[in-house]
């Protein structure tokens, strides 16, 4: 026998027309999946796909496996869908928290406009990513290139740094790195 939650409500899941009608299931408001198909119905060992708690299924015409989201499952059992909502989030930025208080359908921007607040992707480092020069390189280079007792042509300067004589004058100009100023 299952134990129940304080207030946990269970329904049979209706999954859609391309799932194998041999599989009974129950869902509850908590996130919890309980398999039925046997004579003794138990809770379904958890697995996760990207994060996210999935439930393995299999394909009415093939056969083949496939899978269904819980969160998914919970929101369309017992969340009220508006028009134009397609996605599942979760409020408290867990995968892993498939409670009804916690999910909420949303359309495909304030999907975007969620994940872009979470407190994980605003606290992750960015960093400048494939330049062939660095701020410091191209202090150098400015001070290379406005010494006024040059003697090293451009061309020299730009094969030293491993880039283009282009780049050089875009770089001398302001249209390329205008806003390193100090050199």
């Amino acid at each position: 026998m299952i134990k129940n939650y304080r207030k946990e409500i269970w329904k049979p899941i209706v999954f859609d027309d391309k799932i194998a009608d041999n599989f009974k299931f129950k869902i509850s408001n908590y996130g919890r999946v309980i398999n039925c198909n046997g004579p003794q119905e138990y809770l379904v060992k958890k697995q996760y796909i990207n994060g996210y708690q999935n439930l393995p299924l299999k394909q009415k015409k093939n056969g083949k496996s496939t899978s269904r989201y819980v969160h998914k499952l919970v929101a369309q059992h017992f969340l009220e869908k508006k028009e134009g909502d397609r996605f599942v989030i979760h409020l408290n930025y867990d995968k892993t928290d498939n409670r009804v208080e916690n999910l909420k359908w949303a359309t495909k921007r304030e999907k975007e406009v969620h994940q872009f607040t979470n407190p994980v992707y605003l606290n992750t480092p960015r960093k400048r990513c494939y330049a062939k020069l660095t701020e410091s390189k191209v202090k150098l280079i400015k001070r290379k290139i406005n010494d006024p007792n040059r003697r090293t042509r451009m061309k020299m300067i730009a094969k030293q740094f491993g880039i283009s004589e282009m780049q050089l004058y875009r770089i001398k100009s302001g249209e390329n790195w205008g806003s390193v100023t100090e050199y």
